[in-house]
C-alpha cells in the first residue's frame, strides 16, 4: 500500500509572539481559552512521491513533513477562501464547530489544517494544547515560525501536543496542520485549546474565526510600500517602484509601468533594485540606474523594442543625475572621497569639519546620449549642488557653498551660478545663504527661487518688526535677471513650500506645501500668485510628479488611517483618481479608530490645533489611557501613515492618542513658525501641558490618571523638560532627547547648525537663561515622573550623552528611570529587527505605567 501522511493542524499566532515548551507542576488550575469555532481546509490526500521506497533517497512519512504544503508565513484564512493545491484541485477553507471530527480509512495519507485567531487586551504568557493520537503528526507555527511541541500525558488515549505562547497585544493567527496515513484505524476528534496563567482575568484573550485584526508594528514595516513614481512627459504612463520586506527579513524591490488612464499594468521587473527613476523628455525610454557596490550603471529601457541598453557603466560614487530637456545628453555628478591622514591623526578646520563627509568633493560630468560619450563639466574646491538644466539645454544652474563663520548666521555661505554648456564659462548670478533652490521659468527670463523669509535682506518676511523668522520655513521668490530683482511670491501663502515646479506646459508654478498637520499640494498664476489647492486624493502628499505635457500628474501620498497610494492627477479638472494602492489585499482586514481634528483652547485665549486618534472598537462609556505624542520643533506632527512612531499601532493597543501641534511648527504662517525661535519649551512645554488638560476635561472617555507622554530628537527635550514642569503624567518616553542644550549645541554634529535657527544669535556664554534654564538636566531633581530614555548609541545628531547624564543625575537621585540603547543605531532606528524591539519597548513601558501591566516589560527586560 502506498502510505501518505496527513498534517492535520497548523497554528499561526500573530506578530511578535515566541513559542517555546514549558510545563508547569504544582500549580493552580489555569485559566482554559475554549476554541468554539476554527477554520478548516481539507482532510486533502497527501500522496507519497514517485519512487519514495527507493533504497537510495528515499522518502518516508515524517520526511515529508519538513516541507509545508502552504505557506505559513503570509497565510491569512477566512471562510469560504479558495486555496489552490498543487495536484491543481482546489479545495476552502470552512468555518467548524470543534471538535473537529476525523474519519478513519482510504487509500491515501491526507493532511488537514485548522485556523483560528487569538485576541487579547494585553500581553501575557499561556500554553497551546492540541489532542491528537500518537501515530498522528502534529505541526503548529506561529506567524510563519514553528513552535515547539511536546507530548504530554502518558495516557495513550488522552495523548496531546503542548507549546509554550508569548501573546502579546493583539490579534494573532494559530494554525495547526496534522498527517495522518491511510493506517490509521480509528477515528477521532480535535478541540484545540489555550490555557493561561491562574491568575490571568476572565476575558482577556477569546479565540475567533474572524480575521479582523489592529495595526502592529511588522505590518507596519512589511506591508508593501511605495519608492518613486515617475510620470512619462505626454502623461500616459506612470513607472513605480515598490518594495516589501520578505520572510527572510530582507527587503526586496521591485519596478511596475502602469498606463495612467486606468492604472492598468503594462510591464513589471521583478528582482530589481533600480533606483533614479525618470523618463527621457521624448518618453521613450525609461532610464535607472543599478548599483553594485561604489560602482553604478545607469540603464535605458525602450518601450517600443523592449531593449534595455547601458549609457554609463561602472561609474564609482555616481550621485544623481539629470535629463537635458531636448533628451541629447545627461548631466550626473561624482563623488571624490578625501584622503586620509596616514598618521591617522585630523585637524580639525571648523565645526563642519567634524562631518566624515565634510571634505569629499564632487564635481558633473556630462554624457551624451546614446553613445555616453562623457566630458567633465566642474572642477575646483566646491561641490556644485541643486543643479538644474535650462529648457533650451544650453546652460546649467547650481549652487556652492561653505562653512562661514564670519558671514553669521547660518554659518554657511550660498552661491548660484550658471554654466554655459557649450563653452564651459560660468557666471555668478547671486549671493544670498538663505537662497538653497533654483529653477529656470519656460522662457528663461526668470528663476524661481526657494529660500526662507530672510532672503533677499528679509524680503519674504510677513512679521512685525523685532520678531526673528523661523528660516527652516520654505518660501518661494521670482528672480528677474535681467534687472537683479527679486519678488516673492509665497509670502502670504501661510503654507511653507517644501518642492516646486514650472510647469512649461500650463505657465503655473507648482508648490508641495507643509500644511498645518497636512501637506497639500498649491498652484498659482506667477503673473497673480493667486495660490490654489490642487486635490491629489490624500491627506499627505510626499511626491508629486508633473507631465510635460497634457496637464497631468502622479501624486505620491497617504493618510492618518490611509496607508501609501499613488494617484494620477487631472490637472484641468482638479480631479485625482487612484492609480495604484500596493497595500490594498495587506491592509484589507485590518481595522483602523476613528480620527477626529481638534483645536485645544488655551488660558491665554488661542486655540492649539491637534488630532485625537481613537481605539479601534472605541466605546465611549469606558475610559482609555491616553498617550500624548508631540515634537515641538520646527515642523508638525503631519498626518503620514506609518512612520517612526506608528500611532494606528498604539490605537491598536487601546489608547487614545492625542497629537498636539506646539508653537514653532511650520505651515501655520510666519507668526506662528517664529515662535520657535529661542523658546525650547518656555511656551511649548506649556502648550503641551494645558492642552492636555483641555483635552481631558473635555473627552470623559480619556483616563486622567494614566496618561503618557513621548517625543523624540527635540520632542525627546520636550519631554525631559515637560517633566520638570509638571507630575501629571503617568510615564514619560524621551527618544534622542537633549538634556543640556549646551552640549548639544557644542557636541552634536548638527547641533551649532540647528542653534543658527533655533538659537538665533543666543549663545552658551550669553543667555545663561536659555541654555541652563531650559534644560532638564539642571532641574533633574523636579522630575518625579517614571521616564523611559531610549538612545541610538551612535547617534551624531543628538549624542548619547544627552540621554546618558538625565539617567545618571536621575539614577543618583533615585527616581524611577529605565535607559534602553539600541545598539549600532544613529539618530533613526532604520534596522528591520531592532525597530521591532524599539517599538515594542516603548510599548511595554506604556504597558506598565499606564495600564499597570508590567509583564511584557519584564519579559523584555528581566532582572
Amino acid at each position: 500500500m502506498t502510505r501518505t501522511i496527513l498534517p492535520l493542524v497548523a497554528l499561526l499566532l500573530c506578530a511578535g509572539f515566541a513559542i517555546g515548551a514549558d510545563e508547569a507542576a504544582d500549580t493552580p488550575a489555569p485559566v482554559t481559552v475554549t476554541v468554539a469555532k476554527v477554520l478548516q481546509l481539507g482532510p486533502v490526500p497527501l500522496p507519497l512521491p514517485a519512487f519514495h521506497d527507493a533504497d537510495e533517497n528515499g522518502v518516508t512519512l515524517e520526511a515529508l513533513l519538513a516541507s509545508r504544503s502552504l505557506d505559513t508565513a503570509t497565510l491569512r484564512p477566512r471562510d469560504g477562501q479558495r486555496v489552490a493545491l498543487a495536484g491543481g484541485d482546489t479545495e476552502a477553507w470552512r468555518e467548524r464547530d470543534t471538535p473537529v471530527s476525523w474519519q478513519a480509512g482510504g487509500d491515501d495519507a491526507r493532511e488537514m489544517w485548522l485556523a483560528f485567531y487569538l485576541r487579547g487586551d494585553r500581553w501575557q504568557e499561556g500554553n497551546l494544547l492540541i489532542p491528537a493520537p500518537e501515530d498522528v503528526h502534529v505541526q503548529a507555527w506561529l506567524n510563519g515560525e514553528k513552535i515547539a511541541l511536546e507530548n504530554v500525558h502518558a495516557d495513550e488515549a488522552a495523548k496531546e501536543r503542548k507549546g509554550q505562547l508569548k501573546l502579546p497585544t493583539g490579534t494573532g493567527l494559530v494554525l495547526i496542520r496534522a498527517v495522518a496515513s491511510a493506517d490509521l484505524e480509528d477515528a477521532w476528534s480535535l478541540t484545540p485549546r489555550v490555557e493561561l496563567d491562574a491568575e490571568a482575568p476572565a476575558g482577556t484573550l477569546t479565540a475567533t474565526t474572524e480575521s479582523d485584526r489592529p495595526a502592529d508594528i511588522n505590518l507596519i514595516l512589511d506591508a508593501p510600500r511605495l519608492g518613486g513614481a515617475a510620470i512619462s512627459p505626454d502623461g500616459s504612463l506612470a513607472a513605480i517602484r515598490l518594495s516589501e520586506y520578505g520572510a527572510d527579513g530582507k527587503r526586496r524591490s521591485w519596478l511596475e509601468i502602469r498606463r495612467v488612464k486606468d492604472g492598468s499594468l503594462v510591464t513589471t521587473w521583478r528582482g530589481s533594485d533600480a533606483g533614479g527613476l525618470q523618463w527621457s523628455p521624448d518618453g521613450s525610454r525609461l532610464s535607472f540606474t543599478l548599483s553594485s557596490g561604489d560602482a553604478t550603471d545607469l540603464w535605458l529601457f525602450d518601450l517600443a523594442t523592449g531593449e534595455t541598453t547601458t549609457l554609463l557603466r561602472g561609474i564609482a560614487d555616481m550621485g544623481g543625475y539629470q535629463w537635458a530637456p531636448d533628451g541629447t545628453f545627461v548631466v550626473y555628478s561624482v563623488r571624490v572621497e578625501a584622503e586620509e591622514d596616514d598618521r591617522k591623526v585630523k585637524r580639525v578646520e571648523n565645526p563642519a569639519d567634524r562631518q566624515g563627509w565634510y571634505r569629499n568633493r564632487s564635481y558633473l560630468v556630462q554624457a551624451a546620449v546614446p553613445s555616453g560619450v562623457s566630458r567633465r563639466l566642474t572642477a575646483g574646491p566646491m561641490s556644485p549642488g541643486s543643479w538644474n538644466i535650462s529648457p533650451d539645454s544650453r546652460r546649467l544652474l547650481f549652487f556652492v557653498g561653505d562653512q562661514d563663520l564670519e558671514g553669521g548666521r547660518p554659518y554657511f555661505s550660498s552661491e548660484l551660478w550658471e554654466l554655459d554648456l557649450s563653452t564651459l564659462a560660468v557666471t555668478q548670478i547671486l549671493t544670498d545663504r538663505w537662497i538653497n533652490g533654483a529653477e529656470y521659468a519656460p522662457d528663461q527670463s526668470t528663476l524661481l527661487l526657494r529660500g526662507s523669509p530672510s532672503a533677499f535682506d528679509g524680503l519674504g518676511r510677513n512679521l512685525p518688526d523685532g520678531v526673528q523668522a523661523n528660516d527652516y520655513g520654505g518660501q518661494l521668490y521670482l528672480y528677474d535677471r535681467e534687472l537683479g530683482d527679486a519678488t516673492p511670491l509665497t509670502m502670504d501663502l501661510r503654507p511653507d513650500v517644501n518642492g516646486y515646479w514650472w510647469s512649461p506646459d500650463d505657465g503655473l508654478v507648482y508648490a508641495l506645501c507643509t500644511d498645518t498637520q497636512f501637506r497639500n499640494l498649491y498652484r498659482c498664476d506667477p503673473e497673480k500668485a493667486d495660490w490654489h489647492r490642487v486635490d491629489t486624493g490624500v491627506e499627505f502628499t510626499d511626491q508629486f510628479d508633473l507631465a510635460r505635457k497634457g496637464r497631468v500628474a502622479v501624486a505620491r501620498g497617504s493618510g492618518a488611517t490611509t496607508p501609501w497610494q499613488v494617484h494620477a492627477v487631472d490637472l484641468k479638472k482638479n480631479k485625482p483618481r487612484l492609480l495604484l494602492d500596493p497595500g490594498a489585499d495587506t491592509w484589507s482586514d485590518v481595522e483602523f479608530g476613528d480620527v477626529t481634528y481638534w483645536q485645544a483652547p488655551l488660558p491665554d485665549g488661542e486655540m492649539l490645533d491637534g488630532r485625537i486618534m481613537w481605539p479601534v472598537n472605541y466605546d465611549a462609556s469606558k475610559t482609555y489611557p491616553v498617550i500624548v505624542y508631540y515634537y515641538g520643533g520646527t515642523s508638525p506632527v503631519t498626518v503620514d501613515f506609518g512612520g517612526r512612531y506608528p500611532k494606528n499601532v498604539w490605537t491598536g493597543q487601546g489608547y487614545i492618542v492625542y497629537v498636539p501641534e506646539p508653537s514653532g511648527a511650520t505651515g501655520y504662517g510666519q507668526e506662528f513658525a517664529a515662535r520657535h525661535v529661542n523658546d525650547w519649551g518656555k511656551r511649548t512645554a506649556w502648550e503641551v501641558i494645558e492642552s492636555t488638560k483641555a483635552f481631558l476635561a473635555e473627552h470623559p472617555s480619556a483616563d486622567p490618571e494614566r496618561v503618557g507622554c513621548i517625543g523624540a530628537s527635540y520632542g525627546g527635550f520636550l519631554t525631559m523638560y515637560v517633566t520638570t514642569q509638571t507630575d501629571m503624567f503617568a510615564g514619560a518616553v524621551s527618544h534622542a532627547g537633549i538634556s543640556s542644550i549646551s552640549s548639544y549645541w557644542g557636541e552634536g554634529l548638527w547641533g551649532y547648525a540647528y542653534g543658527a535657527r533655533a538659537l538665533a544669535n543666543a549663545f552658551p556664554w550669553q543667555d545663561r537663561d536659555l541654555y541652563i534654564e531650559q534644560s532638564a538636566l539642571f532641574h533633574a531633581d523636579k522630575i518625579n515622573t517614571p521616564l523611559l530614555l531610549v538612545h541610538g548609541d551612535s547617534d551624531t545628531n543628538v549624542p548619547v550623552g544627552e540621554s546618558d547624564q538625565l539617567f545618571t543625575a536621575l539614577k543618583l537621585l533615585g527616581r524611577e528611570v529605565e535607559y534602553v540603547q539600541i545598539q549600532g543605531q544613529d539618530h533613526h532606528i532604520l534596522d528591520h529587527e531592532q525597530r521591532v524591539v524599539w517599538n515594542d519597548t516603548i510599548l511595554a513601558f506604556f504597558a506598565r505605567t499606564l495600564k499597570d501591566r508590567p509583564d511584557w516589560w519584564n519579559a523584555m527586560y528581566p532582572e
